[in-house]
């Protein structure tokens, strides 16, 4: 009978050459950061205009409402952002108003393979909508202010979002809309990654959850990488009285402009699953890190099998 039998030298470099090649997760985040900020104003009164900040190491949320006393005019907002990628930002404003929000989610993240590694991201803006009305005159959205200005000359109302991914100082991925209606329409402007479709007779934006995969870079041993996903969101118009009208200051018929924006919405705003989804996998066949390994796989996989004699033993 015939035996091969490698001692345990050869034996290890055999399953260390092999495993060279297994896609495995070798990335070790350090750290996370959630920032969040929200702005809410009414044109007649700025100077009672609400700001509201806050920020922590997993989670973070604002809102702040800006509301005239006894009168339709108000905005609002409501900010929400976590560390699996999460960012809710939703904001509207009704007539002579405007809202802001914002939200920062960072991630400090390491190579803590023995080699270098090709680093990815998965993750989804989840699902959101924009809408916008410069004035609604015959009442077919129904605001129930019981104004029946149409939209002025210089009357406009816009809603929209801009999107951001940046790994340490460069910018990989971006998303931005804009949604406009003035006294011409309803007008959709976007950049970088379109996400939805555009209704002008509805005046809406909107989208649905989807997935982007993004090829980061290769990272050395121990390597350290900073990933900034950042969101903001603005509401804004323009509601005048086209000189219709005498009122009092805080009492006046402005026409029906709404616009409303919400981005990243989760289907529960405790959303469990991890939106960034970090991974790496060992470099290409013939790459450098992997070919030194491979030769010398090669010398000693022809010196366990070439250079030894089998062993024969007697039955």
């Amino acid at each position: 009978m015939n035996n091969v039998a490698p001692n345990s030298p050869f034996r290890f470099i055999l399953l260390f050459t092999l495993l060279s090649f297994c896609h495995t997760l070798s990335a070790t985040i350090i750290s996370t950061a959630v920032t969040v900020d929200s702005y809410t104003v009414n044109y007649p009164e700025p100077d009672q205009a609400w700001r509201e900040s806050q920020s922590g190491t997993q989670r973070a949320s604002t809102s702040t409402r800006s509301t005239i006393y006894d009168t339709s005019v108000y905005a609002a907002t409501e900010i929400f952002a976590r560390n699996q990628g999460v960012a809710f930002l939703a904001a509207w404003k009704y007539q002579a108003s405007a809202a802001t929000g914002s939200a920062v989610i960072s991630y400090q993240v390491e190579n803590n393979a023995s080699s270098a590694r090709q680093f990815n991201l998965r993750f989804s803006p989840l699902f959101g909508f924009l809408t916008a009305y410069c004035a609604d005159p015959d009442g077919q959205f129904d605001f129930d202010s019981g104004s029946s200005l149409a939209c002025g000359s210089d009357d406009y109302a816009t809603s929209g979002y801009n999107a951001q991914i940046w790994l340490n100082d460069e910018l990989i991925w971006s998303s931005m809309a804009s949604l406009r209606s003035d006294i011409n329409g309803v007008s959709l402007k976007t950049d970088g990654a379109v996400l939805g479709n555009f209704d002008a007779q509805a005046s809406t934006y909107g989208w649905d959850t989807q997935w982007f995969d993004l090829p980061l870079d290769v990272f050395q041993p121990s390597e350290q990488f900073n990933l900034r996903y950042s969101v903001d969101v603005l509401v804004d118009g323009r509601a005048s009285l086209q000189g219709a009208v005498a009122c009092e200051p805080f009492d006046c018929p402005y026409p029906d402009n709404v616009a409303f924006v919400e981005y990243g919405t989760p289907e529960f705003l405790e959303h469990s699953d991890q939106v960034f989804q970090f991974s790496s996998s060992a470099l290409a066949v013939g790459e450098p890190e992997n070919f030194g390994l491979i030769i010398l796989g090669g010398i000693m996989l022809a010196r366990l099998f070439g250079g030894r004699k089998p062993v024969d033993h007697a039955e």
